[in-house]
């Protein structure tokens, strides 16, 4: 039972790596800095709108991440516009924009598909790749701010 909680390099006696894995964090900047890494003013207002590529910035954010973060954001844009996308779509993006298929394939799609900002299946009967559109990166993101909220006020009541 105990080695339920383990990584695969503790299992194997190994000494195991320090901090969180770059494929599962999240970039989080001061909140005083948003407005100069954003370029609008109140960016943290509810009623200032943000763009995809304000969006993307946490995830991919540019300063560390340049090249992720511009695929992310023309491959969004695009299914965006088509609504879904097929393999053969997918890979003339990739040959259009001059995108490296390791980037793509290995790192950026992944990402995305984790966080739950696209959804990839396969189609039935073959190996054919879709993807669409997914809102379980704000479902998930909501649910954090829902409980920090509900938080809220008994940290006040104490």
């Amino acid at each position: 039972m105990e080695d339920e909680n383990k990584t695969g390099d503790e299992k194997k006696g190994r000494r195991p790596n320090k901090g969180i894995p770059s494929e599962d964090q999240m970039y989080l900047p001061r909140k005083d800095y948003l407005n100069g890494i954003l370029r609008k003013e109140g960016a943290i207002k509810i009623s200032t709108a943000w763009a995809l590529e304000d969006v993307l910035q946490f995830i991919f954010p540019p300063k560390y991440r340049k090249s992720y973060f511009s695929c992310a954001t023309l491959f969004l844009q695009l299914l965006r516009e088509k609504g879904e996308l097929h393999g053969s779509d997918i890979g003339a993006f990739v040959e259009k924009n001059k995108i490296s298929k390791a980037t793509f394939y290995n790192k950026v799609l992944p990402r995305l598909n984790r966080i739950g900002m696209i959804d990839r299946k396969r189609e039935i009967g073959s190996n054919k790749m879709i993807i669409r559109w997914s809102n379980e990166f704000s479902i998930y993101l909501e649910k954090i701010a829902f409980e920090w909220k509900r938080l809220e006020p008994q940290v006040n009541e104490k």
